[in-house]
C-alpha cells in the first residue's frame, strides 16, 4: 500500500468494556416495617411510597441534610466527575489534529480513511455518556454512604436506651440484694453485661464517626458539626409491564451503545483494510541492495571506474523501496494484530452483555421476593404496634411496669430497623436495575 498505515490505524481497539467490577447484588434475609400510602408510577414502578422515621433523631441544633442535597453536593465536588470534562475536551483536540493529518495525507496523494477521526467522535460522545452514568454511580455511592450511617445512627440510640435500661436493672438489683432477694454473682454478670454494651456503643461511635470524616472528604459537608441526617427513606415498588428480557436488553443496549458502534466501525476498517490489499505485501520479494560491479563502465584508457552517479540514484531508489516494504510489512502486522483484538474486544463485550443480564434478571427476582417480605414484615409491624398500644393501656392501669413496656419497644424497633435494611437492599437492586451501569466502578 502507498500510505504508512501505521501513522493512522489506533488497531489497539481499546474498547471501554466496564466490566472489572459487575457483580450481583444479593438481598438481605431480614425483616422490618413501615407505613404505606398508594401511588401509581408510570412504567416500571408501581405501589408504594414509604417512609420510615422511629422518631429516636435527635436535630439539635444541625440543619437537617437530605440525599438528594447530599448526591448534588458530591457531583459537584467529585475530581473525577471534572476529569471527564477534561477527557472530553481532548478528544475534540484530537479531531481537531486529525483533520490536520487527514489533510496532510490529502495533500501528498495518500489514502485518507475515515476511522481515525470517526473513532475519535465515537469516543467523545462515549465519554460523555459515561459522565452521566458517572454522576449515577456516585449518586448510588453516596446513597448507601449516607443510608450506612442512618442505621448506624438507629443501632447507636437503640444500644444507647437499652444501656439504659440496664443500668436501672442494675439499680434494681442492687436493692434486692440488700433484701437478699439477688445475689452478688448477679450484679457482676449484669456489670459485665453493661460494660460489654459501652464498648459495643463506643465501637460503632468509632465507626460513624469515620464514615463521617469520609463523607466529607466526598461531599464537603460537615455531619459532626453543622448538619444531621434525614431519617425517612423512600420506597416504591418496581414492576416491569412487559417482558423482562426486552426492558433488560434495553437497557444493556444504551449502556453499551458506543462500544457496539466502535466494534461496528473497526470491523468496517478491517475490511477496508483488506479489500484495499494490505496482504499483498506477503507475497512480493524483498528488496535487495544494488551490486557496485552492476555499475562498472570502462574508461578510454580501458581502466575499470565505478559510475558513482547511477550506482549512488540506484542507492537511494533501494533505500526508497526497502523503506516502502518495511512499512507495508508493518502495517499488515498492524493489521493481524488489531483483527485479534477485535475479535477479542468482540467476544468479551458478548460476554459482559450476558453476565450482566444474568445479574440484572437474578436481582429482579430477588427484589419481586424481597417486596414480599416486606409486605409480610409490614403487616409484622402492624401486629406489633397493636400489642404495644395494649401493653401502654395496661402501663396506664399500673398492670405493667413501665420498665416492662419500654423493653417491649425497643425490641420492636429491631423489627423497623430490620426493615429499613430490607428497604435499602430493594432500593439497590431497583436501582441497579433502572441503571445498570452503577455496577461498574
Amino acid at each position: 500500500m502507498k500510505q504508512n498505515i501505521k501513522n493512522i490505524i489506533a488497531i489497539g481497539i481499546a474498547v471501554s468494556i466496564v466490566n472489572s467490577s459487575i457483580v450481583p447484588v444479593f438481598a438481605s434475609e431480614s425483616t422490618e416495617s413501615l407505613n404505606v400510602s398508594e401511588s401509581t408510577q408510570s412504567y416500571t414502578r408501581s405501589g408504594e411510597n414509604i417512609n420510615i422515621n422511629q422518631g429516636v433523631q435527635d436535630v439539635g441544633n444541625k440543619k437537617v441534610l437530605k440525599l438528594n442535597d447530599a448526591v448534588e453536593a458530591a457531583i459537584n465536588n467529585s475530581d473525577k466527575l471534572a476529569l471527564k470534562s477534561n477527557e472530553i475536551k481532548m478528544y475534540e483536540d484530537k479531531m481537531d489534529v486529525q483533520d490536520k493529518y487527514n489533510d496532510f495525507y490529502e495533500s501528498i496523494n495518500q489514502k485518507v480513511y475515515d476511522y481515525p477521526y470517526d473513532k475519535l467522535e465515537l469516543q467523545e460522545k462515549q465519554t460523555k455518556q459515561s459522565k452521566g452514568f458517572m454522576e449515577d454511580q456516585i449518586k448510588s455511592d453516596i446513597t448507601n454512604k449516607y443510608n450506612d450511617m442512618v442505621l448506624k445512627e438507629i443501632e447507636i440510640n437503640k444500644a444507647k436506651r437499652n444501656l439504659e435500661l440496664k443500668n436501672n436493672d442494675l439499680n434494681s438489683l442492687k436493692g434486692k440484694l440488700s433484701f437478699g432477694m439477688a445475689t452478688p454473682n448477679q450484679i457482676t454478670d449484669a456489670q459485665i453485661e453493661i460494660k460489654s454494651l459501652q464498648d459495643e456503643i463506643t465501637a460503632k461511635e468509632n465507626l460513624l464517626n469515620d464514615s463521617k470524616d469520609y463523607f466529607k472528604v466526598l461531599t464537603d459537608l460537615d455531619l459532626k458539626n453543622t448538619y444531621t441526617l434525614d431519617y425517612d427513606m423512600n420506597y416504591t415498588k418496581f414492576k416491569i409491564d412487559d417482558s423482562v428480557d426486552e426492558y433488560i436488553d434495553d437497557k444493556l443496549n444504551n449502556y453499551f451503545e458506543y462500544d457496539d458502534k466502535i466494534l461496528d466501525l473497526t470491523k468496517d476498517y478491517m475490511k477496508d483494510l483488506k479489500d484495499d490489499g494490505i496482504k499483498d505485501v506477503m507475497n512480493e520479494e524483498v528488496p535487495t541492495a544494488p551490486k557496485s560491479s552492476d555499475y562498472m563502465t570502462t574508461d578510454t584508457n580501458g581502466n575499470a571506474a565505478l559510475d558513482s552517479g547511477k550506482y549512488a540514484l540506484s542507492l537511494i531508489d533501494y533505500e526508497q523501496k526497502e523503506l516502502k516494504y518495511y512499512e507495508q510489512l508493518k502495517s499488515y502486522d498492524y493489521y493481524i494484530d488489531g483483527k485479534y483484538n477485535y475479535n477479542e474486544s468482540k467476544v468479551k463485550l458478548d460476554d459482559t452483555k450476558k453476565n450482566l443480564k444474568n445479574v440484572l434478571k437474578e436481582n429482579y427476582s430477588t427484589l419481586l421476593d424481597l417486596e414480599n417480605k416486606i409486605d409480610t414484615v409490614k403487616e409484622q409491624v402492624s401486629s406489633t404496634n397493636t400489642k404495644l398500644k395494649f401493653a401502654k393501656a395496661q402501663v396506664d392501669m399500673g398492670l405493667v411496669l413501665q420498665t416492662d413496656y419500654d423493653k417491649q419497644v425497643l425490641a420492636s424497633e429491631d423489627l423497623n430497623t430490620s426493615l429499613i435494611k430490607l428497604v435499602n437492599t430493594h432500593n439497590n437492586l431497583r436501582d441497579s436495575i433502572e441503571n445498570p451501569w452503577i455496577l461498574s466502578k
